[in-house]
């Protein structure tokens, strides 16, 4: 029994020693990380590699940044992408090791190469995102994004195989892609909090930033004078008492915060991501100061949403101080 048991092992050494000459029967990557570089995404084991391509000239990376877009997927409706028309997926095997360097660089090393490989001729990918979310802030209950989770899926594959032959696959739950939210600063100075009286809006942005928290459309009696001392509150809606966040690709011009939040036609600069909140309150507080007023504004349980995401600004969060 030990000699047929050594005969055994002999032969599967000499056959996965075989000078390159790789044979692939399996498709198994379970275990190893999905990766991603340019256009495309991929999963590594040994000298194996399970490549996925989206469409698009090397400097244009639309086409992924779609598909892996950080926002999270509608319940059962995830991105889905028909093969080969949305994407390509190839399996090939390799005479040595492989490394992301083998896939991503240009011009790719000169070894190892493939020396069989797989192209899918049918067949469609799945991609669920999930947004995950980093701990509560213990001061404030802020809650922000941590990372959006793209699982993959391949569904009815069917591979032509380098002998003509084909390889189907009905389902493969290819693992975890993770992409990084956009840094929102929500760096806010009470004091540079403004109104625009002939806009009807309230608006908070530091002088030359990149960003912008503005109410539209405030409920006048917010700012009564009425009631000194008393917290006055009113709930943030769509159209009045309407809270945007605006974080711009560059920064507002300096000394030009009320032009831009004051005029209804300011276009520039762009607008890199625009969240909305759906819920949460405006409350003010006024008291006298010197001749005049004080205004204290906060923001008391704002919810922001963009696309099918959402961030938790905070339970209490002061807004501004405005003088009148």
């Amino acid at each position: 029994m030990k000699k047929f048991l050594g005969i055994l092992v002999l032969v599967f050494l000499l056959n996965g020693c075989d000078d390159g000459d790789v044979t692939v029967n399996i498709i198994d990557f379970d275990g190893s990380a999905v990766g991603a570089c340019g256009l495309l995404a991929y999963k590594l084991t040994e000298n194996r590699a399970l490549i996925i391509k989206l469409p698009g000239e090397q400097d244009d990376l639309s086409a992924f940044t779609n598909a892996f877009a950080n926002d999270a997927t509608p319940a059962d409706t995830p991105t889905t992408l028909d093969i080969p028309g949305e994407a390509t997926v190839t399996y090939r095997a390799y005479n040595g090791n492989i490394s992301s360097d083998v896939l991503c660089s240009n011009p790719p090393p000169i070894s190892p190469i493939a020396v069989e490989e797989w192209t899918a001729t049918a067949g469609s990918i799945e991609i669920t995102t999930t947004q995950i979310n980093n701990a509560p802030n213990a001061e404030t209950g802020q809650v922000t994004i941590s990372k959006y989770q793209h699982s993959i899926v391949l569904k009815n594959m069917k591979y032509l195989k380098p002998d003509g032959t084909n390889q189907e696959e009905p389902f493969r739950a290819l693992g975890n892609y993770s992409t990084t939210p956009t840094t929102l600063p929500l760096n806010f100075n009470p004091d540079q909090a403004a109104i625009c009286p002939a806009t009807n809006t309230i608006y908070s942005a530091l002088n030359a930033g990149k960003e912008g928290l503005f109410i539209r459309q405030y409920d006048a009696s917010l700012l009564s004078t009425d009631n000194l001392g008393v917290e006055k509150t009113a709930t943030i809606g769509a159209i009045q008492n309407a809270v945007t966040y605006r974080l711009f690709a560059t920064p507002l011009p300096a000394g030009e915060n009320e032009t831009y939040f004051c005029s209804s036609a300011s276009a520039t600069p762009a607008i890199q991501e625009e969240w909305r909140a759906v819920s949460g309150i405006i409350s003010v507080t006024t008291t006298t100061f010197g001749s005049g007023f004080q205004h204290t504004i906060r923001l008391q349980g704002v919810t922001f949403q963009k696309g099918n995401s959402t961030f938790y600004y905070g339970n209490d969060i002061l807004y501004g101080v405005i003088t009148q």
